[in-house]
């Protein structure tokens, strides 16, 4: 008969295999965008952004809203362009009074 120490190993090495089979990879298309939104969003409205990774079929600027909402935008969009460097220009000065003592 089977030691209880045998049919524990077995069941642990069981289910590492499917937790290593399930993984999802470091860029699954939960990271991609799909479409781009329609119209222009205003800025104050957006509180943080970034890029999808290279891998994606769709380039895109991901903005997050002031309502936790996710949008895909398209980068080349002159709307886009100026969202971005007015982010970025918020990060910035975040960072530096962060720098101040």
């Amino acid at each position: 008969m089977i030691s209880l120490r045998t049919a524990l190993l077995a069941t642990f090495v069981l289910v590492a295999s499917y937790q290593h089979a399930t993984a999802r990879p470091s860029c699954s298309p939960v990271e991609c965008c799909y479409d781009y939104v329609t119209g222009p969003i205003q800025v104050s409205k957006l509180v943080d952004f970034y890029t999808t990774p290279s891998e994606c079929h769709l380039p895109a600027v991901v903005f997050k809203t002031q309502a936790e909402r996710l949008v895909c935008a398209d980068p080349s969009k002159p709307w886009v362009k100026r969202a971005v460097k007015i982010l970025k220009g918020k990060r910035n000065q975040t960072t530096d009074s962060g720098n101040h003592r």
